[in-house]
């Protein structure tokens, strides 16, 4: 068995936001990007954490009548949790409220409002996996041996949705004429000038969910290192610790039946092994 996690890059765009919003049930809930020409941002690599649970078939040679030790088909089935689609959504807008004027012979005193408004979209995921590899291996005799091969995996998952964050503040501006920003500043938050006033902060935050199920078809290249526990101990000698890195590619089928290619890496950060 080993934990580890996993990382994806994915090709971030309007397209894919607009192939996620065609696969929830409440489209509603997504924003129109023409809004927001501000602030887009889209996120290209995202991850996710991973338990396998393996068993191991070491292969018999008839023809040397032996098991073949530096062989390995492997068959495992795990679950991954974490997300795959971000996309940020932002923008400020300025606003002119009041003058006041001075009953005193004071300077006017303007009053401005800045309008902040964001979204936030991300994708997550449980997935149930199943997984296949045969491997080679250096010499096992020795405590210290490597190994790689290939492999390939199939996940889809049990829960999918998309977590939508919305969050607006406003903040009021009070300026007098001798400080009157420049006429192009748009009057936002950055420019200095001397200016005071409070603002508030409203959010909120959803769920909705896929459609369907989203589906994961990888094919990947493990590479690992083991190590033996003892050569000697009637336990400990068919115990062993590992780890490994598993590059190769991710297909990410959505429910409109879109599909992402994403390079993926996997990393099982520890494994342990009892071999008998």
């Amino acid at each position: 068995m080993s934990m580890g996690f996993a990382q994806a890059w994915l090709p971030g765009s309007l397209t894919g936001y607009n192939s996620l919003k065609n696969s929830v049930e409440n489209p509603e809930l997504f924003v129109d990007p023409a809004d927001f020409n501000q602030g887009q941002y889209f996120s290209n690599a995202r991850g996710n954490g991973s338990f396998r649970i393996n068993i191991g078939i070491t292969p018999y040679a008839k023809k040397k009548s032996a098991y073949r030790a530096n062989r390995e088909l492997r068959f495992g089935v795990g679950g991954d949790f974490g997300s795959r689609g971000y996309y940020d959504f932002y923008k400020t807008e300025s606003v002119s409220i009041d003058t006041f004027q001075s009953v005193n012979g004071k300077p006017d005193i303007y009053a401005d409002s800045i309008h902040n408004t964001g979204y936030t979209y991300n994708q997550n995921f449980f997935s149930l996996n199943f997984n296949i590899s045969y491997l080679f291996k250096t010499d096992v005799q020795k405590r210290f041996f490597l190994y790689t091969g290939i492999g390939a995996e199939y996940g889809i998952s049990l829960q999918s949705y998309v977590s939508v964050n919305n969050q607006e503040s406003n903040t009021y501006y009070f300026y007098s004429s001798d400080n009157k920003p420049a006429d192009d500043s748009e009057y936002y938050p950055g420019n200095p000038y001397n200016a005071y006033g409070g603002g508030f902060i409203s959010g909120s935050s959803q769920n909705t969910d896929m459609i369907n199920a989203t589906h994961f078809i990888r094919a990947t290249i493990p590479m690992g290192v083991n190590f033996r526990f003892s050569n000697n101990n009637s336990f400990f000698k068919h115990l062993n610790i590992y780890t490994e890195l598993n590059p190769g590619v991710e297909f990410q089928i959505v429910v409109n039946d879109k599909t992402y290619v994403n390079p993926y890496l996997g990393v099982a950060l520890v494994g342990l092994s009892y071999k008998w």
